[in-house]
């Protein structure tokens, strides 16, 4: 009876579920549209939130089935297990395709309220846009004092115009999101007659603002092109004075009184012909102040009163002018070779000064450039009581006779002399700064090689000196000639530097000279002295090195003879004992070689030393190992002389003995010998060899490292 009830409750409670997740996808299906207008949208997002919170309790009936099914599942057989799990698998299956449906549908109408929110806030940020735009266009164009306000407002509506076009794109964005949500929501605030009004209201203030434009710029260049010609009759105006002037003074000339006539005469003509421009530019005038302010009309007018005025105060003294000259028909002429001959004198005279304003050559030398500088400022001021005596004759030929061009190429002569004389001076004074800074370079770069050579003296030691020091010395040494031969210049210039300095620096300079010029020799000397002691010791390395690989070679080739000699079967052969012997003769020369390599003087390096210290040791422990070879063979042969003079007693035996137990002799004999001549440590912080014959000559200690504490 238990089972049967859990059975029915089971069925109870699946059916119960079954029908509240038919009942949600039932809402799900009503409520999954995005047709229609947005408060529908919004109506319909509501809704799915709601049902979205039934997605607790859809969990709990799921839950309550599942209990009940684990209740049933217990005690039934396995058929009515499967069916039972076919059906929590339907009814899951159900349940989250439901959940998946739910989340969907409220997404997609979000999305969409989403998109239109943000095409709705486009739009009504373009409509305050578009409201801004209209009311700047629909005012009336107010009239402009001047060309500046003008064109200010021109560039104010071309602005206006340029944001127009530029939010064209803005339109053109609008007018997509509209079609694309209508095809989604198909409401009738976004159809296709919803976008035209937007386009066509854009184009329209399109229109309107460039009409407005072309208007302005019409009023512009009718204005810009008024004040041209203004300025244009204006610059006439002051040409035709400057000729007027310039008639006037040339009257008083005799020379140029009927040219000055003339010129008058078309001058009146070519002020009468103006009158037709006069009241042209009246008539552009007129049309201008049409466009233009009460105020800047005013100026207008005053401005064309004014040309008017000066154009007719200008013919009046043209007419005077003709007048007066044509009474003026001769004048005197007074002292005309007098006059010919001080234009003779100014010729000379400029003709001088340009020689003398000649500029050296680049390619001569600074001291000879000096010297012609010099020579230029002497002439130059002999010039000056000449150009003194030019004047006084001018001025006596003024009392009778006024020439003005005779009186212009006089001061343009003196100002020429006042001229070439300041380039000359600025020349000499150049040249006189460039000589004290060349000096003074001179001695400065003289002062920085002997700084570097100090130093690298101080640098260099017998010990420690090498090949890269060589390259220094000579890098110095080079620069050394250099400077001899500018130092040695320079002493030559006494002259020059008398004319450049006081007498005091000259003297100071001088000293500083000869201290430099001694110094120079004195720290040559000393580099010299060094570069021998390298070369020297840089010899002596190379026979070091030769002796050290000729004497490896030597004992490597005498060490391979002894061990095969000790490899032989027997050791009382008349061969070994010969080999033996030449070896041991051999020895002298070996200690030959080995001294000469210990005699030679010469700064090595670590693995120079390192490798001197390992020929040494191989060379006693070959030594010894000959040593001892000798002394076995003389051993076996005396063996064998007690052995045939002794019986077969027990003296033959301890001989037998004696004869095994002497190789394990030698080995502890080598081993003690050894035990001496390797150093007891290897740290670098503490005494590395005491009184070790491998390492050393004389006994010694050496410490290499920091100072023991």
């Amino acid at each position: 009876m238990m089972v049967q009830g859990a059975e029915e409750e089971f069925g109870t409670c699946y059916s119960n579920v079954h029908s509240w997740i038919q009942m949600i996808q039932k809402r799900l299906q009503a409520t999954d549209n995005i047709e229609g207008s947005k408060e529908a949208l919004e109506a319909r997002l509501k809704e799915t939130e709601e049902i979205l919170t039934k997605e607790a309790e859809g969990r709990r009936w799921l839950q309550m089935v599942q209990a009940k099914a684990d209740l049933i599942l217990r005690d039934k057989s396995d058929d009515k297990k499967h069916e039972i799990h076919r059906a929590m698998k339907q009814i899951k299956t159900m349940w989250e395709d439901t959940q998946t449906n739910m989340v969907h549908c409220h997404s997609r109408i979000e999305w969409v309220l989403l998109h239109w929110s943000e095409y709705l806030k486009a739009r009504e940020d373009y409509f305050s846009w578009l409201i801004n735009i209209k009311q700047k266009l629909d005012s009336d164009l107010e009239l402009q004092l001047a060309l500046k306000e003008k064109k200010l407002q021109l560039n104010h509506y071309e602005i206006i115009l340029s944001s127009i076009l530029n939010q064209t794109p803005l339109l053109e964005r609008l007018l997509q999101e509209s079609g694309s949500l209508f095809a989604k929501t198909v409401d009738e605030t976004l159809n296709e007659e919803a976008q035209q009004k937007l386009k066509t209201d854009h184009e329209e203030l399109e229109l309107k603002a460039k009409q407005k434009v072309t208007i302005l710029e019409e009023i512009v260049q009718e204005h810009q092109l008024y004040l041209e010609n203004c300025e244009k009759f204006a610059n006439w105006l002051q040409l035709m004075k400057e000729k007027n002037n310039c008639c006037n003074m040339h009257k008083k000339n005799q020379d140029h009184v009927d040219g000055s006539l003339q010129e008058l005469r078309e001058l009146r003509d070519a002020v009468m012909g103006k009158e037709g421009d006069l009241d042209n530019l009246q008539t552009r005038a007129q049309a201008v102040m049409q466009n233009t302010s009460p105020k800047g009309a005013e100026d207008i007018m005053r401005d064309l009163d004014k040309l008017r005025t000066d154009w007719e105060n200008l013919r009046v003294k043209c007419e005077q002018d003709q007048s007066t000259l044509e009474l003026q028909q001769e004048s005197t002429q007074e002292s005309q070779s007098r006059v010919q001959q001080l234009e003779r004198q100014v010729v000379e005279l400029l003709d001088r000064l340009q020689f003398l304003d000649l500029e050296p050559s680049a390619e001569n030398e600074p001291e000879m450039m000096w010297h012609e500088c010099l020579s230029s400022r002497s002439s130059v001021l002999e010039e000056e009581s000449r150009v003194e005596e030019l004047q006084m004759k001018l001025k006596d030929l003024d009392r009778f006779f006024q020439n003005e061009n005779l009186s212009a190429k006089v001061l343009n002569a003196v100002q020429e002399c006042k001229r070439v004389k300041s380039n000359i001076m600025k020349r000499c004074s150049r040249l006189g700064e460039n000589l004290r800074q060349g000096f003074q370079k001179l001695l400065k770069e003289f002062d920085q090689w002997r700084h570097s050579a100090r130093n690298l003296l101080n640098s260099l030691h017998d010990e420690t000196m090498t090949r890269p020091d060589l390259q220094h010395i000579e890098n110095h040494l080079t620069r050394s000639k250099e400077l001899q031969v500018q130092l040695g210049r320079l002493q030559a210039l006494e002259g020059v530097t008398r004319s450049i300095f006081n007498s005091e620096q000259t003297a100071a300079f001088g000293a500083e000279l000869r201290e430099a010029t001694w110094q120079r020799e004195f720290l040559t000397h000393l580099l010299m002295r060094k570069k021998e002691q390298i070369q020297m010791r840089k010899h002596d390395g190379v026979n070091r090195k030769f002796l050290m690989k000729k004497f490896e070679t030597w004992l490597k080739t005498e060490d391979q003879k002894l061990t095969h000699i000790l490899d032989a079967k027997n050791p009382l052969s008349n061969n070994r004992k010969e080999s033996l012997k030449k070896l041991n003769c051999a020895v002298p020369h070996g200690q030959k070689i080995f001294e000469k390599l210990m005699d030679i003087k010469y700064a090595i390096v670590n693995e120079e030393k390192k490798k001197l210290e390992d020929l040494r040791y191989r060379w006693v422990l070959y030594k010894t190992k000959l040593r001892d070879a000798a002394y076995l063979q003389i051993q076996a042969e005396d063996a064998v002389e007690v052995e045939k003079c002794t019986s077969r007693g027990i003296c033959h035996y301890l001989s037998r003995v004696c004869w095994a137990a002497l190789p394990l002799q030698l080995i502890l004999l080598l081993l003690l010998l050894l035990a001496f001549l390797l150093p007891l440590t290897e740290e670098q912080g503490s005494c590395s060899v005491v009184n070790n014959l491998a390492r050393s000559f004389s006994l010694m200690l050496r410490y290499q490292g920091p100072p023991p504490t």
